[in-house]
């Protein structure tokens, strides 16, 4: 949800403290010119930081917070003073930063060093069980984000809920992670809504949506969005849309290609449309001319990347607008019929 760094130098981590409070900063420097970001251990949200390095002096700014750091190179080491807006005034101490011995199990492999950082030492606290169509659920929460998300105990084969629920946890941690990495203008958590909606444990599928919406310091604009997650119980796995809905005699292109791409455009959006003008003809009817703002369902480009789920009833489908319309996206009534599905097993939900 997140956009990444467009720096592509190589990024350095220190960890210490300021004053008496624990922090880790990390950055990059091109040419002089430093951008990175920072945490404190209590809070875990980033502060963005960005300068210049003179020498060995850096001399570094906060457009969110108002901090103000200047360190100075001794070897390996930073040392300096930060400054808030407040007029503050905090010793700081750096060194170098190894990846962090206290991680909790589970992490996606893509995370940085200094998003290892963030989630040291955290843990995840279970919830209350709960049966959902006589499958057993029990939901975890990570106590400083309030991130939370379920795991399957009961109702499918061991193998497959072991695989799934070590899946569920590396997104779960995903999730945490870009939490902490969304701080609004004002210095405060800039992520307003995420969380998982109840799953849909069927016989041989199990699916869930995540939804979000933040305001990050930086962004243009406060966005939102929904993505979807399905398995198939009986491997474990995790399905894919174009396993699910495939369309035409050849196989579909290997994903993020530029014959993938084509073929999302080409062919699969407009086979989307076909299908759902089939089972959804009055919602799919095009807006009258001149009503710009209309949401027009008919339109092929709004379903070449769309979200989706399983549930009882089919495969939804979550249409995706230009910003300027983007309250038409992911329309609940999108669903195409199992019947209408290339599933192993897909005849009973």
């Amino acid at each position: 949800m997140l956009p990444a760094s467009a720096s592509a130098a190589p990024e350095t981590v220190f960890e210490g403290v300021a004053g008496t409070a624990r922090i880790v900063v990390a950055m990059t420097e091109d040419k002089g010119e430093v951008d990175g970001h920072y945490f404190y251990q209590t809070s875990r949200l980033d502060i963005d930081l960005s300068g210049t390095a003179t020498g060995t002096t850096l001399t570094l700014d906060s457009r969110t917070t108002g901090d103000h750091l200047l360190l100075k190179r001794i070897g390996p080491n930073l040392n300096g003073t930060l400054t808030t807006a407040k007029a503050r005034r905090l010793a700081v101490s750096l060194h170098p930063a190894a990846v962090p011995a206290a991680l909790p199990a589970d992490l996606p492999t893509e995370l940085s060093v200094y998003e290892r950082w963030r989630l040291a030492d955290l843990h995840l606290t279970p919830q209350q069980a709960e049966t959902i169509n006589g499958k057993t659920i029990r939901w975890y929460r990570e106590p400083l984000s309030g991130i939370r998300l379920f795991r399957i105990e009961g109702g499918y084969s061991t193998a497959a809920m072991v695989a799934v629920n070590h899946t569920l946890a590396r997104n779960q941690w995903q999730n945490v992670s870009t939490w902490f990495a969304c701080t609004g203008s004002d210095g405060q958590p800039g992520t307003d809504v995420a969380e998982a909606d109840k799953p849909w444990l069927g016989v041989n599928h199990m699916s869930y949506v995540w939804t979000a919406s933040w305001s990050c310091a930086g962004t243009a604009h406060p966005d939102f969005g929904a993505d979807g997650h399905s398995y198939d119980m009986a491997t474990g796995r995790e399905l894919v849309l174009d396993t699910v809905l495939p369309f035409g005699p050849e196989s579909v292109p290997a994903q993020d290609s530029d014959a993938w791409y084509k073929y999302r455009s080409n062919r699969f959006a407009p086979s989307v449309v076909a299908l759902l003008k089939r089972f959804h003809p009055e919602e799919m009817e095009p807006p009258s001319k001149g009503d710009d703002d209309a949401c027009d369902y008919s339109d092929p480009e709004v379903w070449d990347f769309p979200a989706w789920a399983l549930s009882e009833k089919g495969l939804w489908l979550g249409a995706y607008f230009p910003r300027a319309q983007r309250p038409c996206d992911a329309p609940d009534w999108a669903v195409i019929p199992w019947s209408s599905l290339r599933l192993p097993r897909a005849t009973l939900p």
